[in-house]
């Protein structure tokens, strides 16, 4: 059983709240971006004119969890929107884990590419994917992509007419083994369907593992997009998210352990 699936199933068997409070806004590497909030929808948004999430340092709207994140967790949103259709490819959208809120940080995102030509079918298609860097200076970029039984699943979210088809993300992290690994569902009837999973990842730097990560939403418009509708004239791109929670996760030692007294003490009783 794959850790994320351990992870799906310690939250559905302990019904774990959300660790969520209050959601901060940063324009990583001065990104012109915008973040609006309304009725549990966020939109980010990010100009065409050049941003990007990758080696050299990050410039993209980062909407995020003011308390950092510490332990095992795991990070689901569902994205039911774009502004409008847009040429091009590797725009970046999902949820993302950083070690810091510098341009140059270590991070791990749940990723998918905007982007007419990133879609299925398209001239530069990208798999939905766990994607980040490694390390704290700007470099070690990596892509794992997401897969199923038939291999690598080449996202169709962003639609050619605008619109989008409704699709879950999530973002694990295993305190315990230092893991991200990135999941996607379709969208049925408002809950996520079949999950399928990155392989996990390991070695992403955390400058202090106690003080955990930032967790957030995240969309960077890549300078390869461009807009042919009524927002051509700002170059302004946005994606949409809802239902957005941070569960934490008992780590296995624990929670184990804790089974194992209550099983013990049934068996105690029993007698």
């Amino acid at each position: 059983m794959k850790t994320t699936t351990k992870i799906a199933a310690f939250v559905a068997a302990f019904g774990l709240g959300a660790a969520q409070g209050a959601l901060t806004t940063e324009y990583i590497g001065g990104a012109a971006g915008t973040s609006t909030s309304v009725a549990g929808v966020h939109t980010l948004g990010d100009h065409t004119a050049g941003g990007d999430f990758w080696n050299g340092g990050d410039t993209g709207t980062y909407l995020y969890e003011s308390a950092r994140v510490t332990g095992s967790f795991s990070a689901v949103v569902r994205v039911v929107g774009q502004s409008e259709a847009a040429n091009g490819s590797w725009g970046k959208a999902g949820i993302m884990a950083r070690d810091s809120l510098l341009p140059t940080s270590s991070n791990a995102m749940a990723q998918l590419a905007a982007g007419n030509n990133s879609q299925l079918g398209g001239s530069t298609a990208v798999p939905v994917r766990l994607s980040g860097r490694s390390q704290n200076d700007g470099q070690g970029g990596f892509e794992d992509a997401v897969s199923n039984g038939d291999g690598e699943i080449v996202n169709d979210v962003f639609r050619a007419d605008g619109g989008v088809n409704i699709s879950w993300l999530s973002l694990d992290f295993n305190a315990s083994t230092n893991e991200f690994t990135s999941g996607f569902a379709s969208d049925v009837e408002g809950v996520a369907g079949a999950w399928s999973y990155s392989a996990p990842r390991s070695g992403v730097a955390d400058s202090d593992p106690a003080d955990g990560w930032f967790v957030g939403m995240a969309y960077s418009a890549h300078d390869n997009l461009s807009l042919g509708g009524a927002l051509e004239t700002e170059g302004l791109h946005t994606v949409s998210f809802d239902n957005f929670s941070i569960s934490q996760i008992p780590e296995p030692s624990t929670s184990l352990l804790g089974l194992g007294a209550l099983g013990l003490l049934a068996v105690r009783r029993k007698r």
